[in-house]
């Protein structure tokens, strides 16, 4: 069977961007994740140790939220890789996506986003 644990809507205030503004004033940004994985149906699954742990995979998002980038795309790949490696010994397939809420002020409303799955 198909399991996904996922953390959605997760939302932070940091300063990302390429732009003065965004990295003097900062902005909102959210995050997901899905992480999908193929489990046998015999697998307890109240058991913490045949879980993801979804405590974890927060504080990922949250350290790699203070490390300041230019780019949400390299946000988004470094959380994808930092989650990979966490789980280096399942075979998972995570997906981040990454929001930026009115990107530099300049939209007026709306966002702009990126996904990464690997």
């Amino acid at each position: 069977m198909k399991l996904q644990t996922a953390l959605e809507n997760l939302e932070f205030f940091a300063y990302h961007g390429l732009y003065p503004e965004e990295r003097e004033k900062g902005g909102f940004f959210k995050v997901d994740i899905w992480i999908d994985e193929e489990v046998p149906d015999n697998k307890d699954l109240t058991d913490l140790s045949n879980l993801i742990n979804y405590e974890q995979l927060y504080t990922i998002v949250q350290e790699e939220m203070h490390v300041r980038r230019n780019f949400i795309e390299d946000l988004a790949k470094t959380i994808l890789q930092r989650i990979s490696h966490f789980l280096l010994e399942r075979e998972v397939i995570v997906t981040v996506k990454v929001t930026k809420q009115n990107p530099a002020g300049k939209f007026g409303s709306g966002s702009a986003s990126v996904t990464l799955q690997g």
